[in-house]
């Protein structure tokens, strides 16, 4: 009786398939962090500070950022969605990876 359980338990994990290419790059982007310069009310600098990896993500949310905040979106949360919005788009262009 403790065989099955064992071999239910193999079994399943012989048949899970590897990580999509979207989970590869969600777990990149969860990494990710941004710094800023902000002069008179404008991002003048970006930079990753933690690398997503990707060096096409990181410079692409650091475009984004300056973007975002530059277009009148300064409050953290918002900020984030709107740069998240941006960030997705170029994944997508990249055919998800």
């Amino acid at each position: 009786m403790i065989l099955l359980p064992a071999l239910l338990l193999l079994a399943s994990t012989q048949d899970a398939p590897p990580p999509a290419a979207k989970d590869v790059v969600v777990n990149s982007l969860r990494k990710l962090r941004i710094a800023t310069q902000v002069d008179g009310g404008k991002v003048t600098a970006c930079r990753a500070r933690v690398s997503s990896g990707d060096a096409a993500i990181d410079s692409a949310a650091c475009a984004a950022t300056v973007a975002c905040f530059n277009g009148g979106v300064t409050q953290p949360e918002p900020l984030a969605d709107c740069v998240e919005v941006k960030v997705a788009a170029v994944v997508r262009e990249r055919g998800g990876q």
